[in-house]
């Protein structure tokens, strides 16, 4: 249909093209037909007042002779000849005319007799002045003459009548050729006023239909938004919900394998183990593809140290490679930076996959990884890792497919090593990702080498290692003098937040929503705000306009939130916030973020480790406290207080969800469960809540999904606040 109505379309365009390139001709003829009409008779204007001047001419030569000879006026005085070149000129006027050849034939016939009526005045002229007056009178009166005379009077009448008769046609060409012209153009004016209206609908169609598109393509873009929202919720859920009982079964098999007991069963955990280790990583593998598809896997910039992120790595494996009896080295070259600006999580998850893949296929001989800088601009710089072993290789066909989902170069391999097949397309996705490439090389029975070059930012003053060496040396004691204003409205972020820059001899203080933060920030200086997003009265966002738009301060400013998107971040940078970190606070993030921010050396954040001598977590099926004790480093009460507070808030919270929900307060609701969560992190009851809580704050209160939301959560507090009465009872009592 689409085709025959553009076939019709080109056709009527063709047409209509021909029709007006007619009529524009016909039109044109007859504009210029009716120029030349004018034109001639412009021209037999002019004849008529030369052939009215022609007679005045003879008649004035014959008054003049008859005036000599009557009058006895001088022949000398020239006049008679002047009257004489004056009808000459006259006649050459009239030649050279384009004339009617009728007309043309009259006024040479008349051209003959007003010579011959020159000739004969001046004859008697002559006989003036040879014979005398009265010869020339007679010759004057001679009948001859008077005939001349009457003759060309005729003569003159006949060229004007002829002269009337061709003005006539004239006129009457020119105004057939003007109506022509006026019917040409209003059938051209018609034709373009239609082809414009049929342009106009036509052209109004087409932007209808790509409105139409354009609406559909809008909708297709929401839906697929919501779906990759939905996408998202559903790995974020999942991602806990998977994880957290393989956790707990590597963890129980872990407790097993410690125990002295039966061989075979020792057997069987460790099978159990490293079974449950697999499944791990194919989970992982699974939900970073997902992040990946759904536009969901952030790359961030951040300034860290290379060779200290590289020494991690190298320690990780180092074991695991020697229980394999491989040699592991990792060699970084002299001119590469020490700090620079770029993701160090993507650096690890590349590099870790890579040694942990060369270490895998790899029997015998070792396995090495360089660093080098393979090209430095001015505003980047280009590293490149390599990781080699002396491993199985592979042939030009499975290099060829190597990156490829669920490809392992043939089915042997699968069989031997197991996996997905979805490790290398994850590392070139990654490198992808941050505007690297990759490339492998080698050959079967010889090793492989994978080569990934990925750019990084300079960071000033990165390649001084006195700067490094000063910072690891330096004392906490500088941060005294700094000082930190806490806003914050969730008691148990705030014991925590005091239990961590106590410990960094940082100086604080603390409020619970933005109003009180900017009452503070009038009253006195501070180096830097930790700000909440969602609090009462004000919160993050519109206390961050006000310190920089109203009180026109520069201080750094970090946003806190439960929301641990990239969207969340950008939206936090672009509010004016210098930088984000997410909930429950990661001490080494947090700490990273203080020397960064407060520009001053300081010792680095001390290991968050379990601290001997923690009581048995073994019965709490709910609660993980390994958060607590990292944070806490034995300072007993800390932790009583968070117990405390936890006990405390979480009933409250949950009241207050209810009183909201009764009231169909969606706002309150909303705050709450947004604050909820980080209540139950200070007791790792994230991933038994994350769901529920990350539901109530887009569910409706009518909506009867609300309700059995609700009551879900509040079982799993009822029991997670019975696990936590009990351990405070035999720990803190």
């Amino acid at each position: 249909m689409k085709s025959s109505f553009r076939y019709i379309l080109v056709v009527t365009f063709i047409a209509a093209v021909i029709v007006i390139v007619f009529l524009q001709f016909n039109s044109s003829q007859s504009i210029n037909q009716l120029i030349n009409g004018n034109e001639d008779l412009m021209n037999v204007l002019k004849l008529k007042m030369e052939l009215q001047q022609v007679q005045e001419n003879v008649t004035q030569l014959e008054t003049e002779v008859k005036s000599i000879v009557i009058r006895g006026h001088d022949l000398r005085d020239g006049r008679f000849e002047q009257q004489a070149k004056k009808v000459s000129q006259s006649f050459r006027t009239l030649d050279s005319f384009e004339i009617n050849p009728v007309i043309g034939a009259g006024i040479l016939q008349l051209k003959r007799q007003v010579n011959k009526k020159i000739a004969l005045n001046k004859e008697v002229l002559r006989t003036f002045a040879g014979d005398g007056k009265e010869a020339a009178e007679a010759l004057i009166n001679d009948q001859e003459e008077a005939l001349l005379s009457d003759s060309i009077r005729s003569q003159a009448h006949r060229v004007d009548r002829q002269y009337q008769v061709s003005v006539t046609q004239l006129i009457r060409n020119a105004d057939r050729n003007g109506r022509n012209a006026k019917a040409f153009g209003t059938i051209l004016a018609v034709i373009a006023a239609v082809a414009s209206l049929l342009a106009f609908g036509y052209i109004s169609y087409k932007m209808g239909e790509q409105q139409r598109l354009i609406d559909q393509l809008n909708a297709s873009e929401q839906r697929a938004r919501r779906s990759a929202e939905a996408k998202e919720n559903f790995l974020a859920n999942m991602s806990h919900e998977i994880r957290t009982p393989l956790n707990a079964i590597l963890g129980f098999t872990g407790l097993l394998q410690k125990k002295q007991g039966d061989p075979e069963a020792a057997q069987y955990t460790d099978l159990i183990h490293k079974a449950g280790e697999n499944l791990l990583q194919i989970v992982n593998n699974i939900l970073d593809i997902s992040k990946i598809e759904a536009g969901m896997m952030p790359v961030e910039k951040a300034v860290f140290d290379l060779r200290e992120t590289v020494a991690t790595i190298e320690h990780l494996y180092r074991q695991r490679s020697e229980e394999k009896g491989l040699s592991f080295a990792v060699q970084v070259a002299d001119d590469v930076p020490e700090l620079v600006e770029g993701d160090p999580v993507r650096l690890t998850q590349i590099i870790v996959n890579l040694v942990s893949n060369a270490i895998k296929f790899t029997e015998r001989g070792s396995v090495t990884v360089t660093v080098t800088l393979e090209q430095a601009m001015s505003n980047k710089m280009v590293l490149a890792f390599v990781v080699s072993d002396t491993g199985m290789g592979m042939d030009a066909a499975a290099r060829a497919v190597v990156f490829n989902r669920f490809r392992q170069g043939d089915e042997s391999i699968t069989r031997k090593y197991g996996g997905t097949g979805l490790g290398l397309t994850i590392v070139k996705d990654l490198v992808q990702l941050q505007g690297g490439s990759m490339e492998v090389t080698g050959e079967k029975g010889t090793g492989t080498v994978f080569t990934v070059r990925l750019p990084f930012g300079w960071v000033s003053g990165g390649q001084k290692k006195e700067r490094d060496s000063a910072l690891l040396k330096a004392s906490p004691a500088g941060w005294r003098h700094k000082s930190v204003l806490v806003v914050e409205d969730n008691e148990m972020n705030r014991l925590l937040l005091a239990q961590l820059l106590k410990s960094w001899n940082i100086g604080f203080d603390m409020v619970s929503n933005g109003s009180d933060g900017l009452r503070l920030l009038k009253e006195k200086p501070y180096d830097l705000v930790l700000m909440d997003i969602q609090m009462p009265e004000m919160d993050g966002y519109t206390a961050t306009a006000e310190i920089r738009n109203t009180l026109r301060s520069t201080v750094p400013v970090v946003a806190m939130t439960a929301d641990a998107l990239t969207s969340q971040k950008d939206k936090c940078l672009q509010a004016g916030m210098n930088d984000y970190i997410s909930k429950p606070l990661d001490e080494a993030v947090l700490h990273r973020l203080l020397v960064q921010l407060l520009e001053v050396p300081a010792a680095p954040a001390p290991a968050a480790e379990t601290p001997a001598g923690i009581p048995a977590q073994e019965y709490l099926h709910y609660l993980q406290l390994d958060y607590l004790f990292a944070v806490s480093r034995g300072n007993r009460e800390y932790e009583k207080d968070i117990m405390e507070q936890f006990c405390e808030m979480v009933p409250e919270e949950l009241a207050k969800i209810q009183r909201a929900w009764e009231q169909g307060n969606a706002g309150l609701v909303r705050r709450t469960a947004h604050s909820m969560r980080t209540t139950v992190a200070a007791l790792g009851l994230t991933p038994h809540t994350e769901a529920y809580l990350l539901a109530l704050e887009h569910i409706a209160p009518a909506d009867p999904l609300f309700a059995h939301t609700y009551k879900h959560l509040k079982e799993v507090c009822r029991h997670a606040l019975e696990e936590a009465a009990a351990y405070y009872a035999a720990h803190y009592g």
